[in-house]
């Protein structure tokens, strides 16, 4: 009886490792990743890569799915305290956000992508807003405010907490996560404060 849910747990840990690995080397180098370099990045075979995923697309996709299931479990959620909630959720949003390289941003940017990738492209965004709406939609009725955020709250949220707002912080103007984190805080707090002056 034990067996069995000790071999899927093994399953499972290694399918865990393969998605971080090839996820990690897609992020750090690009999309174009080979799945020779897939193998070698998780340490195991191409063929078995082929066989759990069926192609590269596949895995790569699988890889960006996980990979956002874990970025929004990490994003804290609200038991109140306000500004305490949102400092944190700055702090986590930004801290993963440092971690983004090339293959993201091929992903995020590319308009011709196969079919397997054009659907997590479009899944990562669909999610990403329904995330950055239920921060907004949670500040905005804490802070005493009516049943539907304003657009430019909505706004400052979500170009705050971007990734493409901690990459302008890091490479622009040289500074670190920490600091874009900050920025974040203060200007989304600025906006909440100001609407519902």
């Amino acid at each position: 009886m034990t067996e069995r849910p000790l071999a899927e747990a093994k399953r499972q840990a290694a399918l865990d490792h393969v998605l971080t690995a090839a996820r990690r080397f897609v992020i750090e180098n690009s999309l174009d990743a080979t799945m020779d370099q897939l193998a070698e990045a998780s340490g195991v075979s191409r063929r078995t890569l082929f066989r759990l995923f069926g192609t590269r697309e596949k895995l790569i996709a699988s890889g960006f799915r996980t990979a956002m299931d874990a970025y929004l479990r990490e994003l804290p959620a609200y038991e109140g305290g306000t500004e305490h909630w949102l400092r944190a959720t700055c702090e986590a949003a930004h801290r993963m956000n440092d971690s983004i390289g090339p293959g993201y941003w091929e992903l995020a940017s590319r308009s011709e992508l196969p079919p397997d990738l054009a659907a997590v492209q479009a899944d990562l965004l669909h999610q990403w807003h329904s995330r950055i709406s239920e921060i907004t939609q949670t500040l905005w009725q804490a802070s005493g405010g009516g049943q539907d955020p304003p657009a430019k709250l909505v706004t400052t949220v979500s170009a705050h907490l971007s990734s493409h707002f901690t990459a302008a912080v890091v490479t622009d103007a040289r500074r670190d996560w920490q600091t874009a984190s900050a920025l974040a805080y203060e200007a989304i707090l600025t906006t909440l404060r100001q609407l519902t002056a």
